[in-house]
């Protein structure tokens, strides 16, 4: 087989992203051209995400879509595809198939294979992960694959402004209050975990904790800057409980330790971290390093301790707090954001009121806020003590509420700041940079290209996002 033309379909969290970059870039040195039209492809890959039931509604939705496309005739109506990102691909060579091999991959297929095959026959292959070697051999059972050709991989990413989640809990979707766009090279560093919180389904269908040796993360995030990118974020579901599988040796800290002083990239994230795993050395260690952006996601998903019980988070409010007031003490320009789920199983008003309390007390600079949604196969949908659907939605509403105004309050002391940012848009009516915080700034222009390093000054912050002007260096 030469050329075939291939499509994306990402959903759910940013290591699915990354997983679906890197497999892009594998299809490529294969002689794979990605593009966004399905109805000129040879190859559709979707990568599902099952958090929540409606993250798993919207795959089976998507993949239901391609049925005519399946049979052999054309989609009278498009479907969402990813961009392509690689650059130097050329133009797209003529489908080689009377159909589409379709390929579902992911966390829907530990989940809900066997019924998505049932489903939708034309469903030619699953891999019950998106990590790119296992994808490609899945792809290979039903659609023979050139060997890879290192001479042919594009020469670089073309970079995107994507909405995308901090957590696996805020990939799933609903109502919330979501974090900005994000212009980065996306590394998995670590997959699975083995926490197993009563509420979250990723221990069944991820499996436990997995990490990538440091050397090729090393390599992963000198492919980026190599080609332009002035930011990687380094991706795990637990990422703090990095090397958990070996031993902690190497461990979270050393990790980091070598990126920083093995790379050049000007910024460095993480995430996503969980309270059981802070410890003093990643506070003074990492979080206060210069090159580490001051954005921290650190889930509380409740302030009481009877809920953080019941969903066997293993740590206490008091705790958490504990652990805020050092990051803050460390790092005083931290952004910290957090989720929330609010109607857990027994959670009763008094619980409820002490979450508000917390926010209160801790005034996070945002959060991803959810309504508890029962996952088949987790330890939660077995609790007793179901918080009626209504009474979730009205203490949402109310959390919402209150968030939206202490995040109002808390940014409010940007406004006047000029910051270092990342242009995410240029032209147009308008241009976006991007803070290392990850805050979008909309400015009426810029002179620098997507990806450059500019200075802006804040000019009015809103929660969402925050306007200024582009200031000359």
């Amino acid at each position: 087989m030469g050329r075939f033309a291939f499509a994306l379909r990402t959903f759910g969290c940013q290591m699915n992203v990354a997983d679906d970059d890197a497999l892009a870039r594998e299809l490529a040195a294969r002689g794979g051209v990605q593009v966004s039209d399905a109805n000129l492809a040879d190859l559709i890959i979707v990568n599902t995400c099952v958090v929540r039931q409606k993250a798993e509604d919207k795959a089976f939705s998507f993949v239901g879509a391609l049925k005519q496309l399946a049979e052999g005739a054309p989609l009278a109506q498009p479907v969402r595809l990813n961009a392509p990102k690689l650059t130097a691909q050329g133009e797209p060579p003529p489908r080689t198939r009377a159909r589409p091999a379709v390929v579902v991959v992911g966390c829907l297929v530990p989940k809900s294979g066997a019924e998505l095959r049932r489903k939708f026959g034309f469903v030619d292959a699953v891999a019950a992960t998106s990590e790119p070697s296992e994808v490609i051999a899945a792809i290979e059972a039903v659609m023979p694959l050139p060997p890879p050709d290192a001479s042919a991989a594009p020469a670089g990413l073309v970079r995107t402004s994507e909405a995308l989640p901090e957590s696996c809990t805020a990939a799933a979707g609903g109502d919330g209050v979501a974090l900005s766009t994000r212009q980065s090279g996306l590394i998995t560093v670590q997959r699975g975990c083995s926490h197993g919180c009563s509420f979250c389904i990723v221990p069944s269908v991820r499996g436990p904790e997995t990490s990538v040796p440091v050397e090729r993360i090393v390599d992963e995030v000198n492919f980026y800057h190599a080609r332009g990118f002035n930011e990687v974020t380094l991706l795990g579901q637990n990422i703090l409980s990095y090397g958990s599988d070996w031993g902690f040796s190497p461990d979270f800290v050393e990790m980091m330790e070598a990126v920083l002083a093995q790379t050049e990239v000007p910024w460095v994230s993480f995430l996503t971290s969980q309270p059981h795993d802070m410890s003093e050395e990643i506070v003074r260690r990492v979080i206060a390093h210069p090159r580490v952006t001051p954005l921290l996601h650190l889930p509380v998903q409740a302030g009481s301790n009877a809920v953080l019980a019941r969903m066997r988070r293993g740590y206490s409010v008091e705790a958490y707090e504990r652990w805020v007031e050092r990051v803050r003490a460390a790092r005083p320009d931290v952004f910290l954001t957090t989720d929330f789920i609010c109607g857990f199983p027994g959670e009763t008003e008094e619980d409820f009121a002490q979450t508000l309390a917390l926010v209160e007390r801790v005034r996070f600079n945002d959060a991803f806020m959810f309504a508890y949604s029962p996952r088949e196969g987790t330890a939660a949908a077995k609790l007793d003590g179901e918080v009626p659907v209504a009474e979730r939605k009205r203490r949402l509403n109310e959390l919402i509420a209150l968030q939206r105004r202490i995040a109002q309050e808390a940014n409010a002391k940007y406004a006047g700041l000029t910051l270092d940012a990342i242009v995410e848009q240029a032209g147009g009516q308008r241009a976006v940079a991007r803070t290392a915080f990850n805050k979008p700034v909309v400015l009426p222009r810029t002179r620098r290209a997507p990806g450059e390093f500019t200075r802006v000054r804040i000019t009015e912050v809103v929660v969402s996002s925050f306007k200024g002007e582009e200031v000359a260096p």
